[in-house]
């Protein structure tokens, strides 16, 4: 089966429009109908958002194709992960079930593997020079952070950070690498919840 075969089954399986279909993996519907007439062939990054937007397994696809993807990690250590919004990341630390159409804004490859993991875009540059504004890193929300390791924090006001947490005794930290942006506190009087640990960085998709 050729590619544009596989995705063009697995769209109308879905009973999706070339324009749903659009919508849901952020590429256009003339794109996506010239690689189901396999007039060109998609990038890795363009197969995972349409395998993503109709819910395909990636394993089916490499089997049933052949696609052998280009400059990435080996793919049977890829998995798919939903690159969200800082808005929406606490709903995901919560389970996938909650996510709703339109909330993940694409899907990503990584050998990161996990239940529940989710991918954030870094916003600000509070943490340079290690973490950039644009870059891509990766949450686990099942495992506990300890002193040092990077953290997505949701504080008491419903503002959520990305900061380095640090231990002293009884004292918690977030610290910002960026020497401009000054240490927060986490006392007893700022409610706080750390979303998940940052267990990577995707330099490029």
């Amino acid at each position: 089966m050729t590619i544009g075969e596989y995705l063009k089954a697995k769209r109308e399986a879905r009973d999706m429009s070339l324009r749903e279909a659009s919508r849901a993996s952020g590429i256009s519907h003339v794109h996506i109908k010239d690689i189901e007439d396999d007039k060109i062939k998609p990038t890795f990054e363009k197969v995972m958002n349409l395998l993503g937007a109709y819910h395909a397994d990636l394993q089916e696809f490499l089997t049933e194709t052949g696609y052998l993807p280009q400059n990435v990690e080996p793919v049977e250590k890829l998995y798919k992960i939903p690159l969200v919004s800082w808005v929406v990341a606490e709903k995901v630390s919560e389970g996938y079930g909650a996510l709703q159409t339109g909330e993940v804004e694409e899907w990503i490859g990584s050998d990161v593997k996990g239940e529940d993991i989710f991918a954030l875009r870094v916003q600000d540059d509070s943490m340079e020079t290690e973490f950039h504004e644009g870059e891509i890193i990766i949450v686990d929300h099942h495992i506990k952070p300890e002193h040092d390791d990077f953290v997505v924090v949701k504080n008491d006001e419903g503002g959520i950070t990305f900061k380095q947490l640090k231990k002293y005794g009884k004292t918690r930290v977030l610290h910002p690498l960026n020497p401009r942006y000054p240490d927060i506190e986490l006392s007893s009087s700022h409610k706080y919840r750390i979303i998940g640990k940052v267990v990577k960085k995707e330099k490029k998709y």
